[in-house]
């Protein structure tokens, strides 16, 4: 029984450090909040964090190469706003890095304050990523660029 309940109490220990980490927010404000650069979180964070405050730039920077190719600024600019994290935050939920590729799992909390009823919805959004060179670009989601624009 005493082994049961010191399994019992390390799962525990082990569920609060880890229940820690998920909790960190991604779209954190100020460098002590932020994530290593040279991690997937990181990008991911960094990512975010230029889309809520419409540096579209930055954040076209940090898509895979050839996601660049297939998906101009413009047509990103174009179907990437994010108002939905204007009023909104994101945690970190999960990560998995293996041979140079990565995927990391966020739920993105949204609030809409500006309805006749206020209200808050939530939603998971898996990121994936690949090595270039030494940094870390993002794959997935692609759906900025899905359909090709006439211009």
């Amino acid at each position: 029984m005493s082994k049961v309940w010191l399994i019992g109490v390390a799962v525990f220990v082990i569920a609060l450090v880890v229940g820690g980490i998920v909790a960190a927010v991604v779209t954190g404000r100020g460098d002590a909040d932020l994530l290593p650069l040279d991690s997937p979180e990181g990008i991911v964070q960094r990512f975010l964090l230029a889309m809520k405050d419409e540096r579209y730039g930055e954040a076209y920077d940090y898509l895979a190469s050839d996601l660049q190719d297939r998906c101009s600024y413009q047509e990103f600019t174009l179907f990437a706003p994010f108002d939905s994290l204007s009023e909104g935050r994101v945690t970190l939920e999960d990560s998995k890095v293996e041979d140079g590729t990565a995927r990391v799992r966020a739920r993105v909390a949204v609030f809409q304050p500006n309805v006749p009823l206020p209200s808050e919805y939530s939603y998971e959004q898996t990121y994936e990523l690949r090595l270039e060179g030494d940094e870390w670009r993002l794959t997935r989601p692609d759906w900025w660029c899905l359909l090709p624009l006439p211009f």
